[in-house]
């Protein structure tokens, strides 16, 4: 009977459970909006996910939601290809382009962890069959080329090689061969360190670094230390998934919702940078472990002290291979992919065991999978990618902020005056200032910029000082003087 009870009371609370997955679920659906800052006056609009797939004539799509530190729910949306009627599932391919840039990171890593070779060496002492062309003085590190700061002009982007083509290896890649459609050379143009510039050529340098060091192909070293042990078993570097694994995968479509001309997809030797097929449910995988890494739980990847290392501001808000976001530290790591016919989209939470991924079969959708990932934002209460309905500054406290605020270490003068009833911002001098939006009781920001500025004040002994923060804990106090 005892055994009877428990058995029937743990069936009610898997029903309950998944009852209000379920509602959470139908809330990100329609709760689609993009992450600003709306006026006092103005309701945020919402929108639903199968109407926006619509309208931005997208055939398919796959999500996947992580939440407590495991993967809550995943779904997937429309059709593999717009000229059939080929259900996209969950086991569904796509291209996620250089959201593969954060796989290579951690593959890199695990070299350093190894001692192959220093987050901080010149390459060039490790490479063998192909050197970067630079002078002495100009050392260049896989910390320079993880975080685009190595120097590097080339701006990539890949253009990618139709199926039926002959695809070039990475050293006629890297050697600017006739048969590689990347006619630009890697050339250290700018002192390493010093300047952040996207480079997918410095990937395609980390993936010739990893076959040397390894004695590896690029594939067979993630396989082996990324993707095995995560379990991301419906990811891979082949290809042609389709033909050699006969595979399910959503065929890529231009931004009018049109198939690609001869062919379901384009292919990418540029592995390291470009060239992973996966899911949305693999990548949700990728999430978790380096936040569990991170957070020194059990993980097979990497030790905390390197993924902390991954998830520190190397240079502005670039990360080693991950993009970060937040006001007063970093808060979340992500990174957005764009191949020929596909878009994608990950974030994750630093901090906390959320996050979530988006894939589309599309040229088209930056902004459909912005709002999607606000709606999952709002949902779960993110300390990131969320719209706010700003709140009304009183007349009372609007008289308490305006004037004249200085910090005399950094020469800044900023004023804030109150126009029709708004306050504005703006740098001594300046002709035209920034709307102040109030999003809480003691935070304040500028349209469409709540998760790169922060703006609040104290007030002591009748002295008001603003605390103005600028991305990821660049922090100024400024002394109102009058």
């Amino acid at each position: 009977m005892k055994a009877q009870i428990t058995l029937v009371f743990l069936l009610l609370v898997n029903i309950v459970y998944t009852q209000k997955i379920e509602e959470r679920i139908e809330r990100v659906e329609n709760g689609l909006t993009y992450a600003i800052t709306s006026p006092v006056e103005k309701e945020i609009t919402q929108s639903n996910i199968i109407q926006r797939l619509r309208e931005n004539k997208i055939q398919g799509a796959s999500v996947a939601i992580v939440n407590n530190g495991q993967i809550e729910w995943s779904k997937a949306y429309g059709v593999t290809d717009g000229g059939n009627s080929n259900p996209v599932t969950t086991e569904t391919l796509f291209q996620c382009a250089s959201i593969g840039k954060v796989i290579t990171a951690l593959a890199a890593l695990k070299l350093v962890e190894d001692g192959k070779i220093d987050l901080d060496e010149h390459v060039n002492n490790k490479l063998q069959r192909w050197k970067i062309n630079t002078n002495e003085s100009q050392k260049v590190t896989l910390r320079h080329l993880l975080s685009h700061s190595a120097g590097l002009t080339d701006d990539y982007g890949f253009l990618g090689y139709n199926p039926e083509d002959e695809i070039p290896t990475l050293l006629q890649i890297l050697n600017n061969d006739p048969i590689a459609n990347t006619k630009k050379s890697l050339e250290v143009k700018t002192s390493p360190g010093k300047t952040e510039r996207y480079s997918g050529g410095g990937y395609l340098i980390i993936q010739l670094l990893i076959e040397e060091l390894s004695g590896l192909s690029f594939a067979d070293y993630v396989q082996k230390h990324v993707f095995e042990p995560l379990q991301m078993i419906r990811s891979t570097y082949d290809y042609r998934p389709d033909k050699n694994f006969e595979l399910s995968i959503a065929s890529g479509h231009r931004s009018n919702g049109k198939s690609l001309k001869n062919k379901k997809y384009n292919i990418y030797p540029e592995r390291a940078a470009a060239g992973p097929w996966t899911t949305a449910e693999d990548l949700a995988k990728l999430i978790v472990g380096i936040q569990g890494a991170f957070n020194s739980k059990a993980n097979p990847i990497l030790k905390q002290e390197s993924t902390q290392e991954l998830l520190s501001i190397q240079i502005n808000n670039k990360g080693l291979g991950v993009n970060l976001k937040g006001i007063d530290k970093p808060e979340a790591f992500w990174h957005a992919g764009q191949n020929l016919g596909y878009t994608a989209l990950l974030y994750g939470l630093i901090e906390k065991g959320q996050g979530a991924v988006i894939l589309l079969n599309s040229d088209g959708g930056e902004r459909l999978m912005q709002e999607f990932i606000t709606s999952v934002a709002l949902e779960y209460d993110w300390p990131v990618m969320k719209s706010y309905r700003s709140l009304e500054i009183p007349k009372k406290l609007q008289s308490e902020l305006i004037g004249k605020y200085v910090n005399t270490d950094q020469n800044l003068t900023l004023l804030i005056n109150a126009k029709k009833g708004i306050l504005i911002l703006t740098p001594l001098g300046a002709k035209k200032g920034n709307q102040i939006y109030r999003i809480s009781e003691n935070r304040y920001t500028f349209k469409d910029s709540q998760d790169y500025y922060k703006l609040s004040f104290n007030s002591e002994n009748g002295n008001i000082t603003m605390i103005y923060t600028e991305s990821i804990g660049k922090t100024l106090e400024l002394k109102k003087i009058d």
